[in-house]
């Protein structure tokens, strides 16, 4: 009898801290400088300022993050087309191996 190999799900859940720890501390000092809100900005300037906040607001809510979840690759991605992160981190931030210490207990 052969046996079948099943193929497990790789993890895609991590803790806040860790999915936070796969930017370096210049990108999230941009992001963080990038959210705060000028108001002498134009209308399309304060909505990004505040798009930035909104979506650090629900990543410091989770009780993990999943890096699987349509919001979340949007929101990187987002980062990295509004040139706040590198072109090409977006995918290693959403794509690196989840090791041990980054999942949720």
């Amino acid at each position: 009898m052969a046996v079948i190999q099943v193929q497990q799900p790789q993890e895609t859940k991590l803790t806040r801290l860790a999915f936070l720890n796969r930017f370096t501390d210049a990108e999230a000092v941009v992001i963080d400088l990038a959210s705060i809100d000028d108001p002498a900005g134009t209308q399309p300037e304060r909505v990004g300022q505040a798009s930035i906040r909104r979506y650090m607001q629900k990543i410091n809510a989770a009780t993990f993050v999943d890096i699987a979840r349509d919001d979340t690759i949007a929101g990187v991605n987002a980062l990295e087309s509004l040139g706040l992160i590198a072109v090409g981190r977006a995918v290693e931030i959403l794509s690196t191996v989840i090791s041990s210490e980054e999942a949720p207990l």
